[in-house]
């Protein structure tokens, strides 16, 4: 382009009729993808999936942790372009047709000037009341803070479409595990550039080492979405974090839209907390955290995520203390269904009290299907278990035991117990085996209740006369 003879101007000012034109289209274009909501800040979107060695696969360096006291602060306001000028004798002959484009991008600017400074007022408020929610330990302020962190401490080159979008953090109190849910994209077909020619033409990986970067690309995701987390969670008495990644992908068999969790891993806080992530590999990390994925992503079979927690679950009812309610010697068989649901639950609880296990009671709906479910932070043998408690006077039969598998599979369960007040048939028995099923009967029940002092009978004749079979499950 043509630059005027005496003229010093730079890219932004404008030279001729057609050049001024397009540059304050193309600076209008800017400032309108400029975004900042208080976390993060950019001009566009980045591109997807520029990798080189040097990048460590998004891991940050454990220099660039903010601290938890930065994340109570906004992120401070862009720098807004300024209006591009001209000179005089340009403007002169050209000013009719170029003035009000001006003053039209002068006002774009100042009202995007004016929304980032209410941005960051709004946010400076609601950080200033989260700081004295998360030092109450909130569950919800917890979770934000882990969200926050998670955008104040972008990853390079893909951050925005990796994970930014697909970022969501749940708190269970009772049990003091954060649970992380990362969504992972699908890079199938994708080619990752790895370098340049001598010719300045890029170079590609090859299909192998698309592989090798996709899996460290994945596993590098998990392990910083841990590592901040476990930098929120150091100043609280929450101990565990769990990571589930989940990942929509297209089957290459039938071509149908496919979802799935496609990686989980579980780890104490201090573990996280103790990584030096500018020097550890990210594979080797995730096989020491003790971490599962998918064996491939050519032919992706979902896995069974190390733990769940539903949260969002509107079964759940607040637990009742139905020990303290119960006569010494109480026959257990003749006490009403619902109590007897939270008994049993009561029981567990005390199984598993020094090991961190959650059991929470659902919402007495005598349909046969969820009693109450038990969570297990464990790595190894944790996760979600599903109860089933049937006060019964007559043996439980193989129905019974089939409806707990179906809902055990619906559930997305580890196992399922079946607790009874009677007994199991040889059929039920014979269905259960080699199955995530236990069972539970009677005498096991009373066992498990003496060991914790706990002295209470089963007498079935005499449930059976008091209630007179009215009630069918007798």
């Amino acid at each position: 382009m043509k630059r005027h003879k005496h003229s010093s101007w730079n890219y932004t000012r404008l030279d001729y009729k057609e050049a001024s034109i397009d540059q304050i289209k193309k600076l209008s274009e800017h400032v309108a993808a400029m975004d900042y909501d208080g976390f993060t800040a950019h001009a566009s979107k980045p591109s997807l999936g520029v990798f080189s060695p040097v990048d460590r696969y998004l891991l940050p360096c454990d220099s660039v942790w903010l601290s938890v006291d930065t994340l109570f602060e906004p992120l401070p306001i862009p720098k807004l372009p300024a209006v591009p000028s001209s000179h005089p004798n340009f403007l002169a002959k050209y000013g009719d047709y170029l003035e009000p484009r001006l003053n039209a991008l002068r006002e774009f600017i100042d009202a995007k000037e004016r929304t980032f400074k209410e941005t960051f007022n709004t946010e400076s408020s609601r950080l200033l009341e989260l700081r004295d929610k998360y030092s109450s330990e909130e569950p919800e302020a917890i979770a934000t803070l882990i969200e926050i962190a998670h955008k104040r401490h972008p990853m390079p080159h893909v951050y925005h479409d990796l994970t930014r979008n697909g970022f969501r953090s749940f708190i269970d109190p009772n049990a003091k595990v954060a649970l992380i849910e990362l969504q992972f994209p699908d890079f199938a077909g994708h080619k990752f550039q790895t370098g340049i020619t001598a010719r300045f033409k890029p170079k590609y990986a090859s299909a192998a080492e698309n592989k090798r970067i996709v899996r460290r690309c994945l596993y590098s995701v998990v392990i910083r979405a841990g590592y901040l987390a476990s930098k929120v969670l150091e100043r609280t008495s929450y101990e565990t974090i769990a990571i589930n990644v989940v990942q929509n992908w297209f089957d290459p068999a039938t071509g149908s839209p496919r979802s799935g969790i496609i990686c989980s891993l579980q780890a104490q806080v201090c573990e996280f907390a103790q990584l030096l992530l500018s020097q550890v590999d990210p594979e080797a990390c995730f096989r020491h955290l003790k971490g599962i994925a998918v064996p491939s992503f050519d032919s992706i079979s979902p896995i069974r995520p190390v733990f769940v927690l539903n949260k969002s679950d509107d079964r759940f009812v607040a637990a009742r203390e139905l020990d303290s309610l119960l006569a010494p010697e109480a026959n257990l068989a003749a006490m009403p269904w619902e109590d007897f649901e939270h008994l049993v639950a009561q029981v567990f609880e005390w199984e598993f009290a020094k090991e961190g296990v959650e059991v929470r009671v659902t919402r007495a709906s005598r349909d046969r299907g969820v009693d109450a479910v038990l969570f297990d932070p464990d790595p190894l043998r944790g996760g979600k278990f599903v109860l089933q408690a049937k006060r019964y006077t007559k043996p439980v039969d193989v129905a019974a035991v089939r409806d707990l598998y179906g809902t055990v599979l619906n559930e997305g369960a580890n196992r399922g117990i079946l607790i009874t007040t009677s007994s199991y048939g040889p059929d039920a028995y014979e269905f259960a085996k080699n199955k995530p099923l236990s069972l539970v009967d009677g005498p096991n029940l009373l066992e498990l209740l003496r060991r914790h002092g706990k002295k209470y009978r089963l007498d079935l004749e005499e449930a059976r006369r008091l209630y007179q079979e009215i009630d069918g499950d007798l």
